[in-house]
């Protein structure tokens, strides 16, 4: 389609250097793909852990979540398992720091919030994530969120659902595992993070079924 003929080309000047802010510093690299024992440290540290082991019992132990299966896993360099589609809203590309080609190298996203104006963020925190899986049959599920806030002592804070369905928002501060359980039918199903506000990366999600 060709450009309206409302749009009039021009000349500019421009004779005032903007301040430009300091540009962020890489972070280091972490690993995206946690271990079913880290997964169940953080489980056995999270609030409400009672209430769930007394509906499953088998998420008690490491033992327990190894027998059932490991049925998706979802992050920026790959998928696994049932994992189908992971779409990625709104996520922020900082050369030199979260360039597209760094972030893929780096198996995360970023998702920025305030700050870098002069740079031309908008500061917006619509971030947002959908993976989407199949579950082979009917049972109980848990989905295993793996983020890491930026700056690492910062604290951001995020809404995961499960087809709509919300677990509320979470506030953390650093890397975080965090369990979400959830009776799911066989078929489709979309887990999603919805950024509310802080700055973070998107590392991985797991889903295991027991």
């Amino acid at each position: 389609m060709p450009v309206h003929r409302r749009y009039r080309m021009k000349i500019l000047t421009s004779s005032k250097i903007l301040k430009t802010e300091r540009r962020p510093a890489p972070v280091p690299r972490v690993r995206v793909k946690p271990t079913t024992a880290e997964i169940v440290r953080a489980f056995r540290r999270a609030r409400g852990y009672q209430d769930i082991i007394a509906r499953i019992p088998k998420a008690k132990t490491v033992a327990g979540w190894d027998k059932g299966t490991q049925v998706a896993y979802f992050s920026v360099c790959g998928k696994s398992g049932s994992a189908k589609w992971l779409d990625i809203w709104d996520c922020d590309h900082f050369d030199g720091f979260t360039d597209m080609q760094r972030s893929i190298n780096d198996c995360r996203a970023w998702f920025s919030h305030n700050g870098y104006t002069t740079w031309g963020s908008a500061q917006t925190a619509t971030g947002r994530i959908n993976c989407y899986f199949n579950a082979a049959v009917a049972g109980d599920y848990s989905c295993v969120v793996q983020l890491q806030s930026y700056p690492a002592a910062s604290n951001a804070q995020v809404e995961c659902l499960i087809d709509n369905n919300s677990f509320g928002p979470l506030p953390f501060s650093g890397t975080i595992l965090q369990p979400h359980f959830s009776t799911l039918s066989a078929g489709g199903h979309h887990f999603r993070i919805r950024q509310m506000s802080g700055s973070f990366f998107f590392l991985s999600l797991t889903v295991y079924r027991f």
